[in-house]
């Protein structure tokens, strides 16, 4: 179901296209875990995270003695290491009208009803899933190839997403990449709740539910 949008929504689109897009350049944070003790260090821009050096004589294992997500890198058990953050505008290109394709393409790519109750139960039956501070789990029903299509913007939309959590997107002539961190969708700074439904999934972008896409498996 399409639900008629707001003058102000519309408005409000139409400033979202036309302001500047901040891309930010990839860095590395250090983070170490001080006597076998838990240690969080924040990061500055939000990211797609991946261990880059470790450091300590500890063993780094994702999800179990180190992990991350929007805001911050923790690690325990001793981990210690240098964490490489890549961060992401969302548009394929720096100039002006990739960037209000990007615009566009968020609002194509979240903007959708969140109509189902959210629930864990196959976390606990996935031997992969190593308990509550492993944000960066994606579930196997998420990866995969996906397609949706926006009848409000008349766009077709195609999605993928890696069992590492990586994900790349394509609407019209924009391409897209963003990350799946603690079962959503982080595309440069948006955020997607992502809900599973029986041949794929509806994603919804945090603060705006009115325009409608569902996404159903293509591989």
């Amino acid at each position: 179901m399409i639900f008629p949008r707001s003058k102000n929504l519309c408005i409000g689109l139409s400033i979202l296209m036309a302001a500047p897009t901040a891309v930010y350049a990839d860095y590395t944070v250090s983070c170490k875990s001080h006597s076998y003790k838990n240690a969080s260090c924040r990061l500055s821009e939000p990211g797609y995270v991946t261990l880059e050096r470790q450091t300590s004589s500890s063993d780094c294992q994702k999800g179990r003695s180190w992990d991350y997500n929007h805001n911050e890198v923790w690690v325990d058990d001793g981990c210690a290491g240098d964490f490489r953050v890549e961060t992401q505008s969302g548009g394929s290109s720096n100039n002006s009208a990739k960037v209000a394709g990007a615009a566009v393409g968020l609002a194509i790519l979240g903007a959708l009803a969140y109509n189902q109750t959210h629930k864990d139960d196959h976390k606990y039956q996935d031997e992969n899933y190593y308990g509550a501070r492993h944000t960066s789990y994606v579930p196997s029903w998420m990866v995969g190839r996906f397609r949706g299509y926006n009848a409000m913007y008349g766009r077709d939309v195609s999605m993928t997403i890696d069992k590492d959590g990586r994900v790349r997107a394509h609407a019209g002539d924009d391409n897209f990449t963003g990350w799946i961190n603690d079962e959503e969708l982080h595309v440069g700074t948006t955020i997607f709740h992502i809900n599973q439904t029986r041949d794929g999934f509806i994603t919804a972008q945090k603060g705006d539910w009115e325009n409608e896409v569902r996404y159903h498996r293509i591989d």
